[in-house]
């Protein structure tokens, strides 16, 4: 019983930090984002699309957000005209690839038109939100269509020094507004909101290079960490490097780990070390089972003698005695599950796992125990009775 019920408290101890292993990326998710270089940006970017479809198509990938940052204004702009953010009545748009990409709109001051929604901006239609101000200020209302030249926005010479490239003129549907908060205010202050997959499009369509301005993610199957940065590092993104020089290219990924590795790493070498000791219990178990099913048995000699004497055969005696002992082990492990369950909560498959294996191991070592004491002569043990 008393071995049972430590079997049943090892065991029960593995099972719950292998359910912890399994609990962890959910308690502890891991995020990642790509940076330039040097990790002093995390917006503003030039992030290739290779590397947006890379990490769209990666199994290591979830939630992927990402943006793109355009300008826009509804009067022309004559081509010779020296361009910089006082030339544009919109000077900052983005394009999400989903509402999440842009935390402002996940607040409760984002109006939607009837029968649209947040998902509408995972789409390619022609919609935008606008922020209040500038649909005050221009005078229209939700569901109204707007007219927009667009800019999409490069950083050659990987400077700061933005470069306006104009993408052609269209209309949109103004399907809902947002107000950003105080606590927003850290936040890109986004004017206009267009579902990115419309953008990408019209990039298709004017062969123009499509770049993301930021990107960011969570990681799934983190227990595959190792596997998941070389896939990374193929796709060409590099580690953070400090002391690299200031450039605008999206090129290296923070992965925040570090928590989770530690917790994992305890977690793990609790595992390991139980799966260490594991082979030693269930030794010890069948030395138990021998040691004292032939201390028990000792002292039944005489009896197996009378036995014998009296026509039984050594087989018959064997089977009758392992079945004795198998029915007093097999209520000493029922008392052992019922003794355990007033300590941990021990489910019927583990009660099970654990009582089977013992059982059967302890089985052996008392059969073993069986066949040594069976090996002796009878009329030495009658005579010494006489």
């Amino acid at each position: 019983m008393l071995i049972v019920v430590f079997l049943l408290l090892f065991f029960r101890g593995l099972e719950t930090n292998l359910k912890q292993l399994e609990a962890l990326p959910a308690a502890i998710p891991i995020e990642a984002r790509i940076n330039n270089l040097n990790g002093s940006l995390s917006s503003g970017m030039m992030i290739r699309e290779t590397i947006i479809d890379a990490l769209d198509a990666s199994t290591y990938v979830a939630d992927l957000n990402y943006t793109a940052e355009l300008a826009a204004t509804q009067n022309e702009i004559g081509e010779d005209e020296t361009l910089d953010a006082g030339s544009f009545s919109l000077p900052l748009c983005l394009g999400v690839n989903r509402a999440e990409a842009y935390p402002v709109l996940s607040t409760g001051t984002t109006l939607y038109m009837q029968g649209t929604g947040p998902e509408d901006l995972a789409c390619t239609e022609p919609v935008c939100l606008i922020r209040l101000q500038e649909l005050n200020g221009l005078g229209l209302s939700v569901g109204d269509k707007l007219h927009l030249i667009l800019f999409n926005i490069t950083y050659p010479g990987d400077n700061a020094m933005k470069k306006f490239h104009r993408l052609g003129a269209y209309d949109v549907t103004i399907i809902g507004s947002f107000e950003p908060a105080l606590s927003d205010s850290l936040t890109r202050p986004a004017q206009v909101v267009f579902p990115v997959g419309w953008l990408r499009a019209i990039f298709s369509q004017q062969q123009v290079m499509f770049f993301a301005d930021s990107a960011n993610f969570r990681v799934i199957h983190p227990l595959e960490l190792n596997s998941f940065k070389e896939e990374m590092h193929k796709i060409g993104l590099l580690p953070v490097i400090s002391q690299a020089n200031q450039t605008q290219r999206g090129t290296s990924l923070t992965v925040n780990d570090e928590t989770f590795i530690k917790a994992a790493t305890r977690v793990k070498e609790n595992i390991t070390l139980q799966k260490m000791i594991m082979p030693f219990i269930i030794l010890i178990v069948g030395l138990l089972g021998f040691v004292v099913s032939y201390l028990l048995l000792q002292s039944r000699r005489p009896e197996i003698a009378i036995m014998r004497s009296l026509g039984v055969s050594q087989r018959s005696c064997f089977i009758m005695l392992l079945f004795e002992s198998a029915v007093l082990e097999l209520a000493g492990s029922l008392a052992g599950v019922a003794a355990a369950l007033l300590l941990v909560k021990v489910d019927f498959v583990l009660g099970l796992a654990v009582v089977v294996p013992f059982f059967a191991v302890y089985m052996a070592g008392t059969a073993v125990a069986l066949i040594m004491l069976g090996r002796f002569s009878v009329m030495q043990v009658l005579t010494a009775l006489d």
